[in-house]
């Protein structure tokens, strides 16, 4: 009779272990599960509490996300209009401006487009906002700030990788925006293809893309009226 009281006491005390462990890792997987959550909701939160900051500072509800160049102090709002002439010359607060501002594609949907086109002046003697693409034609600053965020009003983080760069004077068909897959690899190929510098990176029809447009003021294109400093980038 005392060794089945001393048995079923051990096996009380080991279900009562058991039980204890488990309730402990439940609080733990509890505890992570809530700090990863909650991280998401501050980050969710932060992109869009500064665009609307940006929004109501310039009471424009016409920014539609920021640009950031990692490992340099680029930031910028984005701005879409109507057309893509509205913002050539005006402000984020839409004062008429000659420097302009950095501004979408009026045709593409800055969260879930395939292909961003992005535009932003650049001149040889005054300080424009897309001054800062010229120094990628500086192979060791592009080694090292290849990476672009693009963040979105609708609290998207779009991250994108450079793979070409290249002056483009006479071919503006990198504007198109619709393809079939095939059209599209191909448009892709010819983007890589025409890069100064060979960057590794695969490509497919599936591949996202962001184009950073802006004025070259580059010496062995000065005889072109339009010459085009253009930066390719995938989404990662």
């Amino acid at each position: 009779m005392k060794k089945n009281k001393y048995l079923f006491g051990i096996i009380l005390l080991g279900i009562i272990f058991v039980l204890c462990e488990i309730t402990k890792y439940d609080e733990i997987i509890k505890i992570e599960n809530d700090y990863v959550f909650g991280n998401e909701i501050e980050v969710i939160e932060t992109y869009k509490e500064e665009i609307e900051k940006l929004r109501k500072e310039n009471n424009n509800d016409d920014i539609v996300g920021t640009i950031e160049i990692l490992n340099t102090d680029f930031k910028a709002p984005i701005l879409q209009g109507r057309d893509n002439d509205y913002y050539l010359r005006r402000l984020p607060n839409k004062q008429y401006n000659i420097n302009g501002s950095i501004f979408l594609d009026y045709r593409v949907n800055i969260n879930t487009s395939k292909k961003l086109l992005i535009y932003g002046h650049n001149d040889a003697n005054l300080k424009m906002p897309f001054e800062i693409l010229e120094e990628y034609y500086d192979i060791e600053f592009l080694k090292n700030h290849k990476i672009i965020e693009i963040k979105t009003y609708e609290n998207k983080l779009r991250k994108y990788e450079l793979f070409s760069i290249f002056i483009e004077p006479s071919d503006f068909s990198y504007m198109q925006i619709n393809y079939n897959d095939e059209e599209y690899l191909n448009h892709l190929i010819n983007l890589k293809n025409k890069s100064m510098y060979k960057i590794e990176s695969n490509i497919d029809k599936n591949t996202n893309i962001l184009i950073l447009q802006t004025c070259s003021t580059h010496k062995d294109y000065a005889k072109y009226n339009k010459k085009y400093l253009l930066l390719v980038f995938k989404e990662i």
